[in-house]
């Protein structure tokens, strides 16, 4: 099963996951995500219909959202079916983006960036429920200018009842995880080396290569320095 194939399966069936010799199954992380939605876990929970659900997770929310709507705009553009679930959705954006790409319509470029999205879901859906050592980077983001990002808790009827200021770059990190930056404003991703020295660059931060690669068994603080 190629790399695309099991991430839309992780995120839109009921899958088998490996962890320290065990087998687990999961029901799909779009499932679980839209569970969290309304959700009363806190950070670091496990996920699902937690108890009480007085309060709508504006993250879970936003991260549906988000990938709600490039899997849309894309059928969209492709002149597609875009109704329905979006665990329906999802499954048919993959199917539609190899589809184009075979007939020519994207090239390799923008095929490798789509078929990236799917994975990139995984891991911001997992991070939600597992949240990784964030390491933020305070100058500006280099695709949309913005410092700080204001994170929004609100109730069922829309009031906000806490807000917090964070960094709007981001890198989160798990140990033994490729190492991903992005921005809450804007949703940009760096998810290459080439790219995230590039970003270091515009940002005017200093980034040890050689630590870079070996991310999984280093200290983050090793590799940017701010």
């Amino acid at each position: 099963m190629t790399d695309t194939a099991r991430a839309v399966e992780r995120l839109t069936q009921t899958h088998t996951v490996h962890l320290d010799g065990a087998e687990y199954e999961c029901a799909p992380l779009l499932e679980q995500l839209r569970d969290a939605i309304s959700s009363s876990m806190g950070g670091g929970s496990g996920g699902g219909g937690g108890a009480g659900g007085n309060l709508i997770n504006a993250e879970a929310l936003g991260l549906w959202q988000h990938i709600e709507d490039i899997a849309r705009a894309w059928l969209n553009e492709w002149r597609l079916p875009h109704a329905g679930d979006l665990i329906n959705v999802v499954p048919r954006f993959a199917q539609a983006t190899q589809a184009q790409h075979a007939a020519g319509a994207i090239d390799d470029d923008m095929r490798d960036e789509l078929d990236a999205a799917f994975g990139k879901w995984i891991y911001r859906i997992e991070d939600l429920f597992d949240p990784p050592h964030q390491k933020e980077l305070t100058a500006p983001c280099p695709s949309c200018g913005e410092r700080h990002h204001l994170s929004q808790e609100k109730d069922k009827q829309g009031r906000v009842i806490e807000t917090r200021q964070l960094a709007a770059v981001t890198i989160p990190v798990k140990r033994g995880r490729a190492v991903i930056a992005e921005c809450r404003c804007c949703g940009a991703m760096w998810s290459t080396e080439t790219e995230l020295v590039a970003l270091a660059e515009a940002m005017g931060i200093e980034v040890d290569v050689v630590a870079l690669r070996a991310l999984a068994a280093a200290p983050l603080e090793d590799v940017f320095a701010t």
